[in-house]
C-alpha cells in the first residue's frame, strides 16, 4: 500500500478485486454448469447405448435360443416329414420300455415299409416321392393317439411306438388302420397313386425284454410280411422266435463256412439246340453242411444277402469257378461260365478291380466269363449299375439279365444297359407247352432280343416238349433239368466227356 493512497483509492482497488472475483466465480459457475450439462448428456447417451446393447444382447440371446431349439428339433426330427427320426425314435422306445417295466405295462413296436417305393421315385421323380412320404406321415399321425409316437426311420421306413396296458391288442388295430388308410389313393397333383405297405410288429414284454431285441423281432415280422407277398401285416410269435434263432445260428455257421471255403460251385449245363453242344455252364452255390446235409441256395443266399457275407461269398465263388473251369475253357470244351452277381457286389467300389485281378491270376479270358444280374437291380441304383456294368464290358466280360419277363422289365433301362444276353424266366418254359400266351411272350422276347442284338437263353427246360417249342420260337440256347441238373466238379467233368457223343434226342432237337 502506498503512503499517498487515499481511502478512496483503497476502496476502488477493493471494488475492482471484488469485481474480478465475482467474474471468476461466475465463469467457474458457468463452466461447471456447462460441464454438468455435458456430463448429463453423455450419461444419457451412455444410458441409450447401454439400453440398446442390452436389447441387442437379449435379441441375440433369443436368436441363439431359437437356433438351439431348431438344432435340437432337427437333431430329433426327420427334416421332410418332421416325424421323430431314428435317433429320437430309439430313445423314445427305450424310455417307453423303462416306464412299462415300472408300471407293468406293455410297449408295442410297429415297423411300416412302403412296397416298391423306389419305382415311384424312378417313374415320377423325387418331388412326387416326397409328396407320397409327406402324405404317409400325415396318415400315420392321424392314426396315432396321444401317447403313440410315429417316426420315419429312413427312406420309406416308418415306425410307431405304442404304450398300452398289459395284454392290449392296440398294435393289431394300428396295423389294420395302416393297411386301410394306405389303400386310399394319394393325391400328387395330376397323379393319383395307390401305395401299399407291409407291417410287422412285436411287443414288450410279451416277445422281447429290451429295445434292441424288440426292434429285431419287429423287423423280422416285417420281413415275413414282405415274404408273404407284401401288402399285409404280421405279428411276431413264438414260431418266429424259433425260426429267427435258427436263422441266427445258420448265419453264424454260414460265416464260418464262407471263411473256410465250404460253399462250392455246382455247374448246370447250357446247351445249344442248334449244334447239340454244351456252350457254357452256370455256377450255382451249394453248401454241403456236415450235419444238415446239402443246403440249397434258397435258404442261405438270403442270409448272405442280408449281411455283408454275399460280397465275400461272391468273390470266393468267382475265384473258384475261374480256377476250376479254366482247363475246360482253355481246351475248348466250354465257351463260358456264367456266375450270378448280387446288387451288393455292384455297390462295392472295388468289384471291377477285384474280378479283373482274379481273371488275371487264373489266366482266365474275360470273354469266357458271363456275369448274371437280376431285374431287381434296376430298382436299386440304375446309374451306378450302368457305370459298373460298362466297366465290366470294357474288360470283355459278358453281361446277362436273368429272370427276364417277371420283374421290372423297363425296356428303356434294358436298352441303356450294356447287356449281351437275356435269360427268359423259367415260368415261360414251364407254361409254353400248354399256354399259347406264354409261347407268344417268348416269341416277343426273342424278337426284342434280336432287335437289340442280344442273345437269348431259356431257363427251366424240363421236358422234350418244352425244348421243341422253345426252339421253334427261335430260342436255341437252353438250360434246365432236361439237359442236366447242377452238379459238382467231378460230375460236370464226366458230363462234358459224355456230351462228346450226342444223344438221339439232342440230335432230334438240332434237326428240328
Amino acid at each position: 500500500m502506498l503512503e499517498t493512497d487515499t481511502p478512496g483509492d483503497r476502496v476502488a482497488r477493493l471494488e475492482r478485486r471484488l469485481k474480478r472475483e465475482r467474474r471468476a466465480r461466475e465463469e467457474a459457475e458457468w463452466l461447471l454448469e456447462a460441464k454438468s450439462l455435458e456430463l448429463y448428456n453423455a450419461n444419457n447417451h451412455l444410458t441409450v447405448l447401454a439400453n440398446d446393447l442390452e436389447m441387442r444382447v437379449l435379441d441375440r440371446t433369443h436368436e441363439l435360443e431359437v437356433s438351439r431349439q431348431q438344432a435340437l428339433f432337427l437333431a430329433e426330427r426327420d427334416p421332410l416329414t418332421t416325424l421323430a427320426n431314428r435317433v429320437s425314435f430309439t430313445r423314445d422306445l427305450e424310455a417307453a420300455i423303462r416306464e412299462a417295466r415300472v408300471q407293468s405295462g406293455m410297449v408295442q413296436l410297429l415297423f411300416v415299409d412302403l412296397d416298391r417305393f423306389k419305382e415311384i421315385n424312378d417313374n415320377y421323380g423325387h418331388a412326387v416321392g416326397d409328396a407320397v412320404l409327406l402324405e404317409v406321415a400325415a396318415r400315420l399321425r392321424a392314426i396315432c393317439r396321444e401317447r403313440e409316437v410315429p417316426g420315419r426311420l429312413g427312406g420309406d421306413e416308418f415306425g410307431v411306438i405304442c404304450v398300452t396296458p398289459a395284454h392290449s391288442e392296440r398294435a393289431r388295430q394300428i396295423a389294420a388302420d395302416v393297411m386301410e388308410v394306405m389303400s386310399r389313393p394319394i393325391d400328387c397333383g395330376r397323379l393319383q397313386l395307390i401305395v401299399s405297405c407291409s407291417v410287422g410288429f412285436a411287443s414288450f414284454p410279451r416277445n422281447a425284454v429290451d429295445s434292441p431285441t424288440l426292434q429285431r423281432f419287429a423287423d423280422f415280422a416285417l420281413y415275413h410280411s414282405k415274404s408273404a407277398g407284401r401288402s399285409t401285416w404280421t405279428e411276431f410269435d413264438d414260431t418266429m422266435a424259433g425260426e429267427l434263432q435258427s436263422r441266427q445260428g445258420l448265419e453264424a455257421e454260414l460265416r464260418t463256412a464262407v471263411a473256410a471255403g465250404e460253399i462250392e460251385p455246382w455247374y448246370q449245363p447250357i446247351i445249344s439246340t442248334k449244334s447239340n453242344e454244351i456252350v457254357g455252364v452256370e455256377a450255382l452255390a451249394r453248401w454241403q453242411h456236415a450235419e444238415r446235409g446239402l443246403i440249397l441256395p434258397g435258404l442261405f443266399i438270403p442270409l448272405a444277402e442280408e449281411s455283408s457275407l454275399i460280397v465275400e461269398l461272391g468273390r470266393a465263388m468267382i475265384d473258384r469257378c475261374c480256377r476250376e473251369m479254366h482247363p475246360f475253357i482253355r481246351d475248348g470244351h466250354l465257351d463260358y461260365v456264367s456266375i450270378n452277381l448280387s446288387p451288393r457286389h455292384l455297390r462295392s467300389s472295388s468289384v471291377v478291380e477285384h474280378i479283373a485281378a482274379t481273371l488275371a491270376h487264373h489266366h482266365f479270358p474275360p470273354s469266357a466269363l458271363q456275369l448274371e444280374i437280376t431285374e431287381s437291380l434296376l430298382l436299386i441304383d440304375f446309374e451306378q449299375a450302368q457305370e459298373c456294368l460298362s466297366r465290366f464290358r470294357a474288360l470283355g466280360i459278358r453281361i446277362a439279365l436273368d429272370d427276364f419277363g417277371t420283374g421290372y422289365s423297363s425296356l428303356s433301362y434294358i436298352r441303356r444297359l450294356p447287356l449281351d444276353v437275356i435269360k427268359i424266366d423259367r415260368s415261360f418254359a414251364r407254361d409254353i407247352s400248354a399256354d399259347q400266351q406264354a409261347e407268344a411272350v417268348v416269341k416277343a422276347i426273342v424278337q426284342l432280343a434280336q432287335a437289340l442284338e442280344l442273345r437269348v437263353i431259356a431257363e427251366g427246360v424240363e421236358t422234350e416238349s418244352q425244348a421243341f417249342r422253345l426252339t421253334s420260337c427261335g430260342c436255341f440256347v437252353q438250360q434246365g433239368y432236361l439237359f442236366g441238373r447242377p452238379m459238382p466238379l467231378n460230375e460236370i467233368t464226366r458230363y462234358l466227356e459224355a456230351r462228346a457223343n450226342p444223344t438221339p434226342f439232342a440230335q432230334n432237337i438240332s434237326a428240328s
